[in-house]
């Protein structure tokens, strides 16, 4: 019959212990100069900058970046960063075991990433017709080449 009790206490302090264990959210926020940039990551349409979204796994990421006018043409060059998302140190192992499991409150991990984006000045008919030309004999070289 003690041990039963015991049994039953020991579950209900378990029990207790995971009903108020606390979590980490994780968030990473994108900001542009100028905002409203389309935001990829991991070749991912997230939305307009500024944007903000939660995530699971630190590590890096690729993170795309393009800003287009009501045509679709290119505004700014487009930026495109492998970013490594670096681990907050409660998150390394075996503090992570605490924090995810047995904090007695909610963490919060927002990591944020900020890009001024280049304006591209627009190109002369002669200028676009000299690049045309050149991807042209670029593409032919490659087409003539002998396969290996």
């Amino acid at each position: 019959m003690i041990k039963t009790i015991r049994s039953c206490h020991f579950l209900i302090l378990i029990a207790t212990i995971f009903a108020f264990s606390g979590c980490v959210t994780r968030s990473l926020t994108v900001n542009t100069n100028p905002s409203n940039a389309l935001v990829y990551i991991d070749n991912k349409l997230i939305g307009e900058s500024p944007v903000t979204v939660p995530f699971t796994f630190y590590g890096t990421r690729k993170i795309m970046i393009e800003k287009k006018d009501e045509d679709g043409k290119l505004t700014h060059e487009r930026t495109i960063a492998f970013e490594k998302i670096e681990a907050p140190v409660y998150e390394v192992f075996p503090l992570d075991f605490f924090s995810e499991l047995l904090w007695p409150g909610k963490l919060k991990d927002d990591q944020i990433l900020s890009y001024s984006l280049v304006k591209l000045e627009p190109l002369s008919i002669k200028e676009r017709q000299e690049k045309v030309l050149i991807n042209a004999a670029e593409l032919r070289q490659r087409v003539n080449a002998p396969e290996f």
